[in-house]
């Protein structure tokens, strides 16, 4: 029995891919989401995720990761993991968008169907594909830290430590005490307004929301059994109607069924059950996270001496505070401030950096008039 309990837990990453990244247009498009793109580093960003997702400690290991993404970029995503000598242990692969809920559920099922006579059972462990972290160590401690509440049943959160009064992310509010790393939710609250975010910030009591989350795939199901039978039932049903392939060297491929995964509602984990769960409860990281949620959020990852950030052919004059990237085309500023120029298959983006989060209107715009070869 104490063997037992001292067990070593095994997390298994579920990459998340499945994302658009329409605010960094034109550099991501759908046929090269951001997620594809090395933007912060050498690496491209889901790289940079698997690459962090490689652990055996003491306290857990990582397993093989699940790969969740759009089926058009599952050879793209499986050559650039085998780049890095990565391979997945199970792809499953969408043919519509559905967002984080649906994709959380199916990867639980698939996880639980694989792993039926494990003891004890696996945690997993749902990472956004496209999101930048500085501090892979600490990224790591903290995934320690969550194991004794996700193995207890609770639904992890994780909360970035807030050091300014951001407007562009969600928040959590932070409860009682759960042990010696997790605390209770109080509540999830949506973007605020400056003034509200320095409140916050002031209080000490509130994290940035990451979108990182961790439990057992058997709580997860449960939850959503309780709080969103819908969502559950719809996944359930596209889960059972997808065939499965495996004896491949990348693992086996889970290619979901067309009409019934349609069927799934498309809302984010946070609304269908993070928000509803009593169980949800968070833990504190400081491991430089950003979402690289805009050009502006790159800017601020990647600026030089000037405020500058420059990739490709570039030559700037009395040029600062600047994103400034070309794919090709040489391009030279004079005199220019708090600009983002982007330059990328064919397509050319300038925007006040205040405004960057407008970008999507432009993606959306482009939707309207089905302008496939700009999107």
């Amino acid at each position: 029995m104490a063997k037992t309990h001292m067990a070593k837990t095994q997390v298994i990453p579920v990459i998340m891919s499945g994302g658009a990244g329409s605010r960094l247009w034109p550099a991501s498009r759908k046929s090269r989401p951001k997620q594809l793109l090395p933007l912060a580093s050498q690496q491209t960003m889901i790289q940079e995720t698997a690459l962090r997702l490689q652990h055996q400690g003491n306290a857990y290991s990582f397993a093989d990761p699940m790969i969740v993404c759009n089926h058009a970029n599952a050879d793209a995503i499986a050559k650039q993991l085998g780049e890095i000598g990565i391979s997945a242990s199970t792809m499953i692969t969408e043919p519509v968008a559905r967002n984080t809920a649906p994709c959380a559920v199916i990867a639980a099922l698939a996880i639980l169907a694989e792993s039926s006579d494990r003891s004890p059972e696996p945690l997993m462990l749902l990472a956004p594909a496209d999101h930048h972290i500085k501090n892979t160590t600490e990224f790591r401690r903290v995934v320690g830290q969550a194991v004794p509440a996700a193995r207890s049943g609770h639904m992890v959160t994780f909360g970035i430590t807030v050091t300014k009064p951001e407007t562009g992310y969600g928040y959590i509010q932070k409860g009682a005490k759960l042990d010696d790393h997790a605390h209770r939710v109080a509540g999830f609250k949506e973007k605020p307004d400056l003034d509200t975010a320095k409140t916050y910030m002031a209080s000490g009591n509130y994290f940035w929301n990451a979108g990182i989350f961790m439990c057992k795939p058997s709580s997860l199901l449960a939850e959503m059994r309780q709080h969103s039978p819908e969502i559950l039932q719809a996944c359930q049903r596209a889960f059972d109607a997808s065939p499965q392939s495996s004896g491949q060297s990348a693992g086996q491929t889970i290619a979901l069924d067309a009409d019934t995964f349609a069927r799934c509602p498309a809302i984010s984990i946070d609304y269908a059950l993070m928000e509803r769960t009593n169980k949800a409860c968070v833990v504190e990281a400081h491991m430089g996270w950003s979402d690289i949620g805009s050009w502006s959020a790159l800017l601020e990852l990647t600026k030089d001496m000037s405020g500058n950030a420059l990739k490709g052919d570039v030559h700037i004059l009395d040029t600062k505070n600047c994103l400034i990237h070309s794919d090709g085309p040489f391009v030279a500023t004079i005199g220019i401030d708090n600009l983002a120029v982007v330059v990328h298959d064919g397509a050319v983006l300038i925007a006040n950096l205040d405004q960057v989060q407008d970008v999507k209107k432009i993606v959306d715009e482009l939707t309207r008039r089905r302008d496939k070869d700009r999107l």
